[in-house]
Formats: C-alpha cells, sequence, structure tokens
C-alpha cells in the first residue's frame, strides 16, 4: 500500500460495538419503563424498533431528519406499532429515549481488538481520528469509558459541522481540521454507504471492516477483523 499519514475510523460497530451495546440497552429499557405489562413480548417492540430506527437513520444520514426528531420518533412509532393505545405516547416515547442514552453509554463492549488496532497504529506514527454521524455527548463518553480517546487527535462529528456522511462535506471538514489531502487518508469502516462510498467520493483510500456479511467490492480492502488492518498499515 501507498504511504499514508492520517486515519479516519468510524466509531459505532467499528471500534465500539454499537449493536451489542444497544440491545443491552434497549431491553433494560424496556424493562425499566414497564413495557413488559402492556407488550406481549420485548422481541415484538424491539423488532418494531430496529425497523423504524433504521429507516429513521437512513433518512438523517441524508439530511432528512433532524436530530430531536429521530430521537423520539423511533420510540413513538416502535410505541405505536406495538398496540400501545394510551394517549401519552409522546411522553413516553421522550423519556424512553433518555432511558435507552443513559443505559447505552453504561454499556462498554468493543469489537475485538479494537485497542489493540489503536495503539497499533499510534505506535507506528499514524495520526488517529475517528468520524462519525453519531450524537455529540454520547459519542464522546464512548470513547473515554471505552479507553480510545488517548488515541484520537481529533473527533468529526456531523452535529459539529452540520453535515453527515456520506455528504461531501463533512470530508472537506474533517481535511481541513486535520491538514491531510485526500491521498494522505486512508478510512475505515463498516458501512458501505457512509463510511465506504463517502470516503472514495472524497478521494481516500478505504478499509472496509465487514462486520456485517454484507460485502462492499468498491473498497480497496476489505477485512473481517480489526487486527487484520496491522498487515494492510
Amino acid at each position: 500500500m501507498q504511504q499514508f499519514t492520517t486515519v479516519f475510523i468510524d466509531i459505532d460497530n467499528t471500534l465500539w460495538w454499537f449493536s451489542r451495546n444497544s440491545e443491552l440497552a434497549l431491553e433494560t429499557t424496556f424493562r425499566l419503563m414497564g413495557c413488559n405489562t402492556w407488550c406481549k413480548s420485548y422481541q415484538v417492540f424491539h423488532d418494531h424498533y430496529e425497523h423504524y430506527n433504521h429507516e429513521l437513520w437512513q433518512l438523517y444520514n441524508q439530511g432528512g431528519v433532524k436530530k430531536e426528531v429521530l430521537e423520539v420518533k423511533r420510540f413513538e412509532q416502535a410505541l405505536e406499532a406495538s398496540n400501545y393505545c394510551c394517549d401519552d405516547v409522546d411522553e413516553l416515547a421522550t423519556a424512553m429515549n433518555s432511558c435507552y442514552l443513559d443505559q447505552l453509554v453504561k454499556n462498554h463492549h468493543l469489537l475485538p481488538g479494537a485497542v489493540e488496532l489503536l495503539q497499533y497504529l499510534h505506535d507506528k506514527g499514524y495520526q488517529i481520528n475517528v468520524i462519525s454521524n453519531g450524537f455529540k455527548g454520547v459519542q464522546e463518553r464512548k470513547l473515554a469509558d471505552g479507553g480510545m480517546n488517548r488515541y484520537i487527535t481529533h473527533v468529526v462529528l456531523s452535529e459539529d459541522c452540520g453535515i453527515t456522511k456520506p455528504r461531501p462535506g463533512i470530508y472537506d471538514y474533517a481535511m481541513k481540521l486535520c491538514g491531510a489531502q485526500p491521498q494522505d487518508i486512508v478510512m475505515i469502516g463498516d458501512d458501505p454507504t457512509t463510511d465506504i462510498a463517502g470516503a472514495l467520493a472524497a478521494g481516500w483510500h478505504t478499509i472496509y471492516f465487514n462486520l456485517s456479511g454484507v460485502p462492499c467490492p468498491t473498497a480497496h480492502h476489505t477485512v473481517t477483523s480489526l487486527l487484520e488492518i496491522k498487515n494492510l498499515l
């Protein structure tokens, strides 16, 4: 591979094990908010939540919905689809979102090899940055509680620049912040669209972390474990 100076890494499901931590947080929220008293099973609510959360995040990544709407609407739609019939659905959805976010950052599971990879890249002299559409405060706490922030030079969040991945502006913002040119940068991420396609359009080199089993043939390299990246950088 060519020589790079700068690495950008996605946070959720690349370093921080979002799918596992979110599952734990959602199940705890369901229990703490007493949803088992009216919903026939957690799995019913879970399936509706995942469906609507995915739809809303796709809209958010395209700039089609605001953060504040996404946070509450995903719970509101899941509640209604799970046959919650009371008039306080908005209030319950808001309370559930607050509980979920609070529980989410209490879980600290990282993807296997995350810290070892960061230490390796640090020792090799790369400037390590993260880039994410995740919410400010929540993302920063994930990095701190997971012991990863000591390796990170710049935290680039869509909320800070007002532009979400994969839209071009966030990559321009990231390059200006770190003072690197496209040919200097390699992007590591798990999402073929928000991580790989966006970085490719910006002229960055790409390493696709295939956590989901979905191929991404456009990426320069594909790995199935983070420690494989040590053979590439």
